[in-house]
């Protein structure tokens, strides 16, 4: 058991260790040597673990896409009455709060939402592992919401329009260090959030013609 223990211990600072450096500089300036000095493991024990520095970087990706599996958007509908507009309004809530703490909970490293970030710069296996895996899954089940609010609306327009709600959350974790500093602060405070989650909201769901609140 102990051995196990170890192991997993040893697992698990690996990936933190590699997903803080691939957060900051990006998965192509990260070395083998960089990781293990900051996991305090040697350079072996990432091959030993994981085989090379791609399946140690495909484990950091797969990682942080269970966060967002755990909670997906799918089953978050499922609580709502989407046939009617108020239903409609409190699902668009909900998948704003949802993208806001799985993005910003502190519970969760903070590199977390800036790896998001990094992928998405570059094509290539770990692009595509959150394509196929985190954002098509997400993207379907909102685009079917969209298009129930407004059968009219085409493909195109609920992509837009999919961007446009996300685009603020995901713009605060891309330019986390920016923005903190220009509001003086170590932190999103939970009234920042707040405020942040209110504002999408009320926009979505006026620009959908929905009841606001």
């Amino acid at each position: 058991m102990a051995t196990y223990e170890t192991s997993l211990k040893t697992r698990e600072a690996l990936i933190n260790a590699a997903g803080e450096l691939a957060a900051e500089k990006g998965f192509a300036s990260v070395s083998t040597r960089a990781i293990a000095d900051l996991a305090r493991e040697n350079v072996g024990s990432i091959h030993y673990h994981f085989g090379s520095k791609d399946k140690l970087f495909e484990a950091v990706v797969r990682t942080v896409v269970q966060a967002w599996q755990d909670n997906p958007v799918s089953e978050l509908l499922k609580q709502h009455d989407t046939d009617t507009p108020q239903g409609q309004a409190r699902a668009i809530r909900a998948i704003v709060h949802r993208n806001i703490s799985l993005l910003f909970g502190r519970e969760l490293p903070v590199w977390h939402c800036r790896v998001i970030f990094q992928v998405m710069q570059k094509a290539g296996p770990l692009r595509e592992i959150f394509k196929n895996e985190l954002i098509r899954p997400s993207h379907n089940a909102v685009k079917a919401l969209l298009k129930r609010i407004n059968p009219a609306m085409n493909d195109q327009e609920a992509f837009l329009r999919i961007l446009i709600m996300n685009t603020p959350v995901f713009f605060h974790a891309d330019r986390m260090g920016f923005i903190l500093e220009s509001l003086g602060e170590d932190h999103y405070s939970a009234d920042y959030l707040q405020k942040m989650e209110e504002i999408i909201v009320l926009q979505t769901q006026l620009s959908l013609g929905l009841p606001a609140g």
